[in-house]
């Protein structure tokens, strides 16, 4: 029998029998209604674990909740700009939602450091006794191991504040811990109180032993229905020069020898090669390097500091071989709330007043104390 023949039976058959017209329109809206339940499970799936919002926000949020599958596809296909640093990603369904990591620079551990290679942008301050500590932000790629993680300091959570980020630490000061008591602009993830997001690799000793990954960030961040997405560029970017400047070496004395940091600018790649205590730290090329000089004041016996992150100061901005001697500024008066946090801002400016355009590339930002020697040459 062909396809014809069947036809013709099917259609005589319905003529003279209506329940079998019946079943064949109970089949067709079965089939609908099961394809539309299928796709809704789907989309549902896709907005639970990539466009998470908090209850107010739940039908303002930005179009990105609007997104399809389609949309999920294209994206994984055209990598897309990361607002932190302007470099493609590829893989950042969190839609530029950004988690910030203490990273400990202790010499004695530095080879345990992972995950820095990955970070957008990166803050280094002192901490205590000459000791420098980081803040590493993530928005893009994945990053499976990063660490150490360590204590935070009240200006670690300053920065943080910044971008609405999940702020990743293990304990802190007792003013760090009172701060993030009633800070609404980070969300708190202490591995003291969540160590699954937060785990110990037992190869090393306690306390240089505490890692995250992105991954697990964003899962928690998810949990707690806390999403904050940077939507904004958070500095004016541009390609490199074509054409190098002559400053090939900048050198950083933030204390003692072991944390001198030295830069050497590579006019092949417009990077820079970082060392600290003379020894190349790990593969870290950052396009960037943004000196913020501040006031600096010892609090305590153990050394503890305030330092300054709201107001303005002397910064020198440092990209394609060149130097740029300007300003940074922030004004404490403004404590965006929305979802576009490009007011409350720390910003750099020339001695024109024109912000600073950076490379597309890693940031370091490196938060000296006034009448701390940097020098370039």
């Amino acid at each position: 029998m062909n396809l014809k023949e069947i036809i013709h039976q099917l259609r005589t058959k319905a003529r003279f029998e209506p329940r079998f017209i019946g079943i064949l329109i109970l089949i067709a809206v079965i089939t609908f209604l099961l394809v539309n339940w299928i796709g809704g499970k789907i989309t549902s799936s896709i907005e639970r674990k990539y466009y998470i919002v908090t209850p107010s926000d739940e039908m303002t949020i930005y179009e990105g909740i609007k997104r399809n599958i389609k949309d999920d596809f294209l994206f994984l296909l055209k990598p897309q700009p990361s607002n932190l640093n302007g470099l493609p990603i590829r893989q950042n369904l969190a839609r530029n939602q950004v988690v910030a990591v203490v990273i400990e620079n202790y010499t004695p551990i530095r080879k345990q450091q992972v995950g820095i290679e990955g970070a957008a942008i990166v803050y280094e301050s002192p901490a205590e006794g000459g000791i420098t500590r980081l803040l590493a932000l993530y928005d893009g790629d994945p990053v499976d191991v990063i660490g150490p993680v360590r204590s935070a300091r009240p200006y670690f959570i300053a920065w943080a504040s910044e971008y609405r980020a999940g702020f990743a630490h293990v304990g802190g000061s007792a003013e760090a811990m009172n701060n993030l008591k009633t800070n609404y602009r980070v969300l708190n993830i202490d591995e003291f109180a969540d160590s699954k997001t937060i785990w110990r690799n037992y190869t090393y000793e306690a306390p240089h032993n505490a890692f995250t990954s992105t991954n697990k960030l964003l899962a928690r961040l998810d949990k707690e229905k806390y999403y904050h997405p940077l939507k904004t560029k958070r500095f004016p970017f541009k390609d490199a020069d074509e054409i190098s400047g002559d400053i090939k070496t900048i050198t950083i004395d933030f204390s003692l020898t072991p944390y001198f940091v030295k830069y050497i600018f590579d006019p092949t790649t417009k990077t820079y090669t970082r060392y600290n205590g003379e020894v190349l730290h790990h593969n870290i090329k950052p396009s960037n390097i943004l000196v913020q000089f501040v006031d600096t004041e010892v609090l305590d016996a153990e050394g503890r500091l305030r330092i300054q992150t709201n107001g303005t100061g002397k910064a020198l901005i440092f990209r394609d071989g060149k130097v740029i001697e300007g300003t940074w500024e922030k004004d404490s008066s403004i404590n965006s709330d929305d979802q576009d946090m490009s007011q409350s801002w720390t910003k750099f400016f020339d001695k024109d007043g024109k912000e600073i355009e950076l490379n597309k590339g890693q940031i370091w930002i490196e938060v000296v104390p006034k009448g701390r020697s940097v020098n370039y040459f």
